[in-house]
């Protein structure tokens, strides 16, 4: 896989095994400021299990899973990782699409960054001739949570995370989706 670039200023390049140290320092400042009141360690036990060079490894070997790392005027800004063949539970008999991963330094917020990507998984959703893009939210984070249904997304099924490391009350999670003949909600 090769760098796509999205526009002028926002581009995809795939995540390497020697890119871990960049990857591992831009997930340590990216996650804690969104997420950081999940977690009694404001998310460093997240960080390390999720981002650690193993972790990755395990991630970059997947098939049909590409993980990128999302620039903007070249700088590293966020990551985005596709499952390309993930069914969605509440719909297991629909081809589809998860959006694994999507996480965005705040910074940069508000310059059209994450509608970019979301309207980039659906043209690939269309592309590869599934029905469904998926993904899963935290149930507590309303910014997020609006820009989803923003995009058309609507709620599915709910479960909890087994973390025991993350505040039991922060744990409900909720599958969303976006069929691609608009016909959730």
């Amino acid at each position: 896989m090769s760098e796509i670039e999205l526009n002028e200023q926002v581009s995809l390049r795939p995540i390497h095994p020697d890119n871990h140290a960049e990857h591992f320092a831009l997930m340590k400042r990216v996650y804690p400021p969104a997420f950081n009141y999940l977690w009694p360690d404001n998310g460093t036990w997240y960080v390390e299990q999720t981002h650690s060079k193993t972790a990755l490894l395990a991630d970059l070997a997947e098939p049909d899973a590409p993980y990128q790392h999302v620039y903007f005027k070249n700088k590293l800004i966020g990551i985005y990782r596709l499952k390309l063949n993930s069914i969605n539970p509440d719909f297991p008999d629909e081809p589809a699409l998860k959006l694994d991963r999507l996480y965005l330094d705040d910074t940069i917020r508000n310059h059209g960054i994450g509608s970019l990507l979301i309207d980039h998984a659906k043209v690939e959703t269309l592309k590869l001739g599934k029905q469904l893009l998926w993904l899963e939210r935290m149930g507590t984070n309303d910014a997020t949570i609006g820009f989803y249904y923003k995009h058309g997304f609507v709620d599915g099924g709910q479960f909890r995370l087994p973390f025991e490391l993350m505040y039991p009350h922060f744990r409900g999670m909720y599958r969303i989706a976006w069929r691609v003949d608009g016909t959730l909600g």
